[in-house]
């Protein structure tokens, strides 16, 4: 008889588990950096740095750290069912102008808005040229019932009862007017408050407003007229 052989007992199988050790989370926290916000000029014009915008048409001192901006405005007929707020859009984007069609002028208007660096005061050069054949032949009236009956145009419920500052004068072929309107309190008009400077010549209708609120343009009536009364303008035709 032939031998048997044993055959060893196999073991059955075992897994085997490997362990890994758990790693602790990782938060990762950005950091963020505040910006400073936008430093309002300094009430005191002799701690401004003033510096020239010049062009074609005018030249004006204006502080170094606004911003300029160059656009244009074709004026338009509007007829809505009442006159108030026919041209709402550009009075709260431009500034307070006369944005209708009219006889005497060319299109388009030019513009050059200069804006603070805390966007809180602005001015707005808003300049027209006047049709070859009413050149010379413009004339306004010296009356502040003129100006009132504009500034009802665009505020009808102020009525033309905001404006105050009323100047005329007239040199030569040129005349200029400037008065300040305050609107009440309450209102929901734009701008708030503002000044204006009209400069009519014998080839250009030239217009600047500081544009701002009743508490700034009190704050800054020094800047106001600093940059004001730096305004040359040129009539080239």
């Amino acid at each position: 008889m032939m031998p048997v052989s044993e055959i060893p007992a196999v073991s059955p199988f075992v897994p085997v588990t490997t362990i890994i050790p758990a790693t602790s989370a990782t938060t990762t926290i950005a950091t963020i950096t505040a910006i400073p916000a936008a430093k309002a000029d300094p009430t005191d014009v002799s701690e401004i740095r003033f510096i020239q915008y010049r062009d074609s048409d005018f030249s004006m001192d204006y502080p170094s750290t606004w911003t300029v901006i160059k656009s244009t405005y074709t004026s338009y007929f509007c007829k809505p069912v009442e006159r108030t707020g026919c041209y709402e859009h550009e009075l709260k984007t431009i500034g307070p102008f006369y944005f209708g069609e009219t006889d005497n002028l060319k299109k388009p208007t030019r513009i050059v808005t200069f804006t603070s660096a805390d966007g809180r005061q602005k001015i707005v050069a808003f300049i027209s040229d006047f049709l070859d054949n009413a050149n010379q032949n413009f004339g306004i009236d010296p009356d502040i019932r003129w100006v009132k009956d504009r500034v009802t145009d665009n505020y009808p419920d102020v009525a033309g009862t905001a404006v105050g500052d009323y100047q005329y004068d007239r040199s030569g072929n040129s005349m200029t007017i400037s008065y300040t309107v305050m609107m009440p309190v309450g209102s929901e008009a734009y701008p708030l408050a503002y000044k204006t400077k009209n400069f009519f010549t014998v080839h250009h209708n030239y217009e600047f407003a500081f544009i701002s609120d009743v508490e700034n343009i009190q704050k800054y009536r020094n800047l106001e007229e600093r940059i004001l009364t730096s305004i040359t303008t040129y009539d080239i035709s």
